[in-house]
C-alpha cells in the first residue's frame, strides 16, 4: 500500500514537471483568402460609399481614395484583447493626399477607440497611434518604405501598455532583419476586434494571422496554433502630433 501510493505521488510530481516546461499556446484566427469568403469581415467607416475591399488572386484589397478618410477592414470580437495582429501589405497605388497602411487593434467601432500602427509613405515614416474620439495620441519613428514593395507587419497590444510594431522588406535579402517601433500606453483601451487599414491608396494584403491567449482557433485560413512570442522591454514616451 505504501508502496503504491509513493508511486502515485511520484508520477504526479514528474507530471507537474512537464507541465510546467511545456511552451504556452495561444489561440489563432486566420485567413489567406484563398476561398474568396468576406463574410468574417466588415467595412467601418462614416463614409461607406467612399471605400471597397475585394478578394483578387487570393488577396484582399482595399481601397479609398476620399481625402480626409480611412477605410478600415475589421473582423474579430470586442472582447478580444492583448494579441498580434500580422500580415503582408503592398501599396500599389495612391492619389493627391498622402498614403498609409497600416493595421487597427483594439478596435471598437462605433465607439471610436482604438489603436493604429501605420507606414506614412509621404514623411518616410512609421505611427503608433491611440485614438479616441479623434483625440490622436502619436509616436513618430523614422522610417523609409517603398512603393510596389511587399511588406510582412506585425502589431502587438501588451497587457501592461507595451505596443509594438515590426516590419520586414520581404522583397529584400531573406535574411532581412525587420525593423521594430515600440510605443508605451499608461493608460491601455480596452478590447475590441482587429483589421486592416488603408488611406489614399489601393493596397493588397495577405496571410492575416491574429494570435492572442483569448483569440479563438478559427478563420478561413485555419492552422497550427504558433508559440506566442516574447515581449519587447523597450517603450516609448507618447507624443501629440496631428495627422496631415
Amino acid at each position: 500500500m505504501k508502496k503504491s501510493m509513493v508511486t502515485i505521488i511520484f508520477t504526479v510530481i514528474v507530471c507537474l514537471s512537464i507541465y510546467t516546461v511545456l511552451p504556452t499556446f495561444a489561440g489563432t484566427w486566420r485567413d489567406d483568402f484563398e476561398d474568396n469568403d468576406t463574410r468574417e469581415w466588415k467595412i467601418y467607416n462614416l463614409n461607406r460609399q467612399a471605400e471597397k475591399w475585394w478578394i483578387n488572386n487570393n488577396e484582399a484589397v482595399g481601397e479609398i481614395f476620399e481625402p480626409g478618410f480611412m477605410s478600415l477592414w475589421l473582423t474579430g470580437d470586442l472582447k478580444w484583447e492583448n494579441y498580434s495582429v500580422s500580415c503582408s501589405a503592398k501599396l500599389v497605388d495612391d492619389r493627391n493626399e498622402p498614403p498609409t497602411i497600416g493595421l487597427t487593434l483594439h478596435d471598437r467601432g462605433e465607439e471610436d477607440s482604438r489603436y493604429l500602427f501605420f507606414i506614412d509613405y509621404v514623411y518616410d515614416s512609421v505611427r503608433i497611434v491611440k485614438s479616441v474620439h479623434d483625440d490622436w495620441s502619436t509616436v513618430r519613428h523614422f522610417f523609409a518604405p517603398e512603393e510596389d514593395t511587399w511588406y510582412q507587419l506585425k502589431a502587438t497590444v501588451y497587457e501592461e501598455g507595451d505596443l509594438e510594431f515590426s516590419i520586414q522588406n520581404l522583397d529584400a535579402e531573406p535574411d532581412a532583419e525587420p525593423q521594430v517601433f515600440t510605443a508605451f500606453d499608461p493608460e491601455p483601451l480596452d478590447g475590441g476586434q482587429a483589421g486592416l487599414v488603408v488611406a489614399d491608396a489601393r493596397v493588397r494584403f495577405d496571410d492575416v494571422e491574429i494570435t492572442g491567449d483569448n483569440i479563438p482557433n478559427g478563420g478561413p485560413g485555419r492552422r497550427t496554433p504558433q508559440v506566442v512570442s516574447s515581449r519587447s522591454k523597450l517603450a516609448t514616451t507618447w507624443a501629440k502630433l496631428k495627422m496631415k
